[in-house]
């Protein structure tokens, strides 16, 4: 899979597209790369939110 399609997954994974939509509709490539784009870009999203959930105490 090149650098486009890899970035055309995201795409579609970033508007919330479940695992098995993203097999069907990617049926040309492997199961296992479109899963590592998945999971990838998932966990890349929980670390960003989690980094926002910062408390400040102004008192």
């Amino acid at each position: 899979m090149n650098k486009k399609d890899q970035m055309t997954v995201e795409n579609f994974v970033s508007t919330g597209m479940d695992l098995e939509t993203l097999y069907d509709c990617f049926q040309d490539f492997s199961k296992e790369e479109i899963a590592e784009i998945y999971h990838k870009y998932n966990a890349a999203k929980t670390r960003v939110e989690a980094d926002m959930n910062v408390s400040i105490n102004c008192s």
